[in-house]
């Protein structure tokens, strides 16, 4: 076994060696990566962290790659919130995600995604994405000489105009993101490329919880009382639960961990929906045109309920005018220019505030996931296609 890190099935427990894998070989269930913490206890300690460079990569005993690509994810301020704090009683402070690289959080997985990537020989790296993610992906694996091909809804809206990269192809998806992500997962029984949203996830995803490590230490090695972000897929919710217990587990931070709350958006609230009904996890259609909020298979979504439920935390489903007025909101009194992602957390710390969920005075944190999109994703190097793996082969040079 790799002596730092393995794979672990979520359901049978099954644990295998790092290896690019989509499922669990014996039983089909998700994996995760788990650490080797009598090892990780002995090296991952403030002292050691003190002198490490001001990247991602100071959290290195737990990330699960060997390769450690750097093109600026990660270390992004975290600032106090006045106006805000003062209209809501509380202490406020804002982890501005929209510092990083692409200019939003999703820098930070595709560090980690591309990392893995060439830990294990893969050459090709493909995402599904509304926008964000494709940019991150884009910017990490061309900085390192691979391909990179990324599948967008028609439409879709792009945070930094990456797709112009050498060696990044732009599909744009005549569908949905879930219908991206059905084409993604029949292209992973095709080729033998790096899936964000895929084989390469178990690892691409661990890059998220780095949130919650740096706004812990940048609170003193502290946790704060409260943290509120938005929930798409629920990955990012999950990871910042999941990184806050793993500074807990470290020793790093006392207990107990932050309640949890995160926002979804009417017309895609799978999440949202099974939290208030108090019941698992179903598929819906999307019909939201919040693009960054538009999915209705929330692959972490059974984990961001757990998450929300054992921190006494709560998910939340916002209207569309709702979300737009509270980005309008956070954008006046804090000078940023969130996407609308950020508005919905907004939106659901208002709300906690007004039901009475989350009392005056309490030390808040909220996830600032991106900048508002400035252009949409087209040009001469986009095709659009059919969400169909022939166009796909086509658009590639690689159909018959």
């Amino acid at each position: 076994m790799n002596g730092a890190y393995h794979l672990r099935c979520r359901v049978c427990e099954e644990v295998t060696e790092p290896a690019p894998a989509v499922a669990c070989h014996r039983c089909d269930g998700p994996t995760d990566v788990a650490y080797d913490w009598d090892r990780l206890t002995r090296t991952f300690t403030r002292e050691a962290m003190a002198g490490r460079p001001e990247t991602l990569w100071r959290y290195a005993e737990l990330l699960p790659a060997g390769a450690r690509v750097d093109v600026g994810a990660g270390r992004t301020r975290l600032v106090p919130c006045e106006p805000l704090s003062d209209l809501l009683e509380l202490d406020l402070y804002l982890k501005l995600e929209s510092e990083n690289p692409t200019r939003s959080y999703k820098d930070r997985i595709a560090t980690v995604a591309v990392s893995a990537a060439l830990d294990h020989g893969v050459t090709t790296v493909c995402c599904s994405s509304t926008g964000n993610l494709g940019d991150a992906v884009a910017a990490g694996a061309a900085a390192m000489g691979l391909e990179a091909i990324v599948l967008v809804p028609e439409g879709s809206a792009s945070a930094a105009v990456e797709a112009g990269r050498p060696g990044v192809h732009v599909l744009a998806v005549r569908g949905t993101y879930d219908d991206c992500r059905r084409l993604e997962l029949e292209l992973g029984s095709l080729f033998p490329w790096g899936f964000v949203s895929g084989n390469l996830h178990p690892y691409a995803s661990e890059g998220a919880k780095t949130i919650s490590f740096e706004v812990a230490e940048q609170l003193g090695w502290r946790l704060p009382d409260a943290v509120f972000c938005p929930a798409a897929s629920g990955t990012l919710f999950a990871k910042l639960t999941q990184g806050f217990a793993e500074l807990v587990r470290a020793g790093l931070a006392p207990d107990p961990l932050p309640r949890m709350f995160a926002a979804q958006a009417l017309g895609s609230s799978p999440i949202a929906d099974a939290f208030a009904d108090d019941r698992s996890i179903s598929r819906v259609r999307s019909s939201t045109g919040i693009a960054s909020l538009a999915v209705g298979n929330p692959s972490h979504g059974d984990l961001a309920l757990g998450a929300a439920r054992a921190t006494n935390g709560a998910i939340v489903a916002l209207p569309e005018d709702e979300i737009a007025a509270y980005t309008e909101l956070l954008s006046e009194t804090t000078g940023v220019s969130p996407d609308p992602s950020g508005g919905a957390a907004l939106g659901a710390l208002v709300t906690a505030r007004r039901s009475g969920l989350l009392e005056a005075g309490a030390e808040v944190v909220l996830v600032v996931t991106g900048r508002r999109p400035r252009s949409r994703v087209d040009g001469p190097h986009v095709t659009t296609i059919d969400p169909d793996a022939g166009d796909v082969l086509s658009a590639l040079g690689l159909g018959s």
